[in-house]
């Protein structure tokens, strides 16, 4: 006879398994009020407990943004600075492909995840990918998190970004052979640039201190034809000529703490990017 944390183990999976179905079923279960009974399970003391729940929550914020912000009225961003803390690395994992799906949300969505304090955390996941036992799934779900927020996120909300230094873990990336994950990288730095504007000298720069461009330069050899061409253009519109060296004029003034400020009189018309 199953106990009833077994129970629970099995009902919430089976939450995650009707969620996995499309818009249309993942509404099903919102219309059902069970979202609020699921959210708290993510603190549960049993792992495999936070784990179904992790996957059905995470399921639901795969669906529009509408669905996705009936999850995030439930205060589940408060559970997160645990579950990307956790012991276990398939919970760490999860929990960054949870947030890379509200980082592709809309702007008040990406800014729940700012005020969280989540990006900074992101950001540590990103760059485990040096450290001996980092698992590269997370990273790589890390990367997503991070690029989708360069292409729904406002300019305040890239700036926040950079500000968190999170340019030399995101170019550290470059040099896996998951040619996805390169792509990812070079779009979310792609954006960065275009971002910044007038700024973009200050990011071609952090980008060449931390060794990114020495990356970008090597990926105009690589195999796959977007990747290839991303790379070239990407030099092309920002590291080609040596002006930013000759003329001291061109680089803007940096803060304290390595950070810049973008500058918010750049009339910037408003992009949309497709990976």
């Amino acid at each position: 006879m199953e106990t009833v944390q077994e129970i629970l183990v099995d009902t919430v999976w089976a939450l995650s398994y009707l969620t996995d179905g499309g818009n249309e079923q993942i509404q099903m279960v919102i219309d059902s009020g069970v979202v609020p009974f699921l959210v708290p399970l993510l603190s549960h003391q049993e792992v495999k407990v936070q784990t179904a729940a992790l996957r059905a929550v995470g399921n639901i914020v795969t669906g529009t943004d509408e669905q996705t912000q009936v999850v995030l009225n439930c205060d589940v961003l408060s559970h997160f600075p645990n579950l990307l803390t956790h012991p276990k690395e398939k919970i760490n994992k999860e929990a960054v492909w949870f947030l890379s799906n509200i980082t592709a949300g809309n702007q008040q969505q990406v800014q729940a995840v700012i005020d969280a304090g989540l990006i900074p955390m992101i950001i540590h996941q990103l760059a485990k990918f040096s450290e001996p036992m980092g698992d590269f799934g997370t990273q790589k779900e890390a990367a997503w998190a991070i690029s989708n927020l360069t292409i729904s996120g406002r300019k305040d909300q890239v700036e926040f970004l950079v500000e968190q230094n999170v340019i030399p873990p995101f170019c550290n990336l470059l040099s896996v052979k998951d040619s996805q994950v390169v792509q990812v990288v070079l779009d979310g730095l792609k954006n960065i640039l275009i971002m910044a504007g007038d700024e973009a000298s200050t990011i071609a720069e952090i980008i060449e201190e931390c060794g990114g461009l020495e990356k970008i330069e090597n990926l105009q050899q690589h195999e796959n034809e977007d990747i290839y061409k991303l790379a070239f253009e990407i030099i092309d519109q920002y590291f080609s000529g040596d002006d930013i060296d000759e003329d001291p004029s061109l680089i803007p003034d940096t803060t304290q703490g390595g950070t810049f400020n973008f500058d918010p009189a750049s009339n910037m018309q408003t992009k949309e990017f497709n990976f």
